[in-house]
């Protein structure tokens, strides 16, 4: 399967894979995603679906796999805001993480650093999150400030990446 395949929320692969522990899933623990970096987003309008990926071979609890993806079906909001960028590209890691599951709705908010630091809003009525792994990774992310975007192909995980899952969390709203 390749990671853009999981914006299809399909509910018999989350059957197939083991359950993300506890205290390393991301919707139960708040330093989860902590030294995890944002890679990409991506919002289907026409599905009303999200998807987030994920670094995490430099997380602190999720290191075990080198890619996250969160799913959101049911969006009603989604929102990116921080300073203005720099051309080229820089790792984006996650300060701080917060979940919240109110009236069937499903809140997410990520605190990025980006120099006086960046938010990622999303609301949802569902949500999962995959860690797996994308075959032929390096055990660490690449430099960033010695490769261009092009020379990122196959360097780190995308959505046309082959993707192998672990594990999963289901957040109902």
């Amino acid at each position: 399967m390749k990671i853009r395949d999981l914006l299809l929320i399909d509910p018999e692969l989350a059957a197939e894979v083991s359950t993300i522990p506890s205290d390393a899933n991301p919707f139960k623990e708040e330093a989860a995603l902590q030294e995890a970096q944002l890679l990409d987003f991506r919002f289907d309008a026409l599905a009303g679906v999200a998807g987030l990926i994920f670094e995490l071979r430099q997380s602190l609890q999720l290191w075990e796999s080198n890619t996250g993806v969160l799913v959101a079906d049911r969006v009603s909001a989604f929102a990116w805001s921080g300073p203005k960028r720099e051309p080229g590209v820089m790792a984006l890691p996650i300060v701080s993480s917060g979940f919240s599951v109110r009236e069937g709705t499903f809140k997410l908010s990520l605190d990025v650093w980006l120099k006086q630091g960046a938010e990622l809003s999303l609301t949802a009525g569902n949500a999962a999150f995959y860690t797996g792994n994308v075959p032929g990774l390096t055990e660490a992310p690449p430099d960033y400030t010695e490769n261009d975007r092009s020379t990122l192909i196959g360097q780190i995980p995308a959505w046309g990446s082959l993707f192998e899952p672990t594990g999963v969390s289901w957040l109902i709203g």
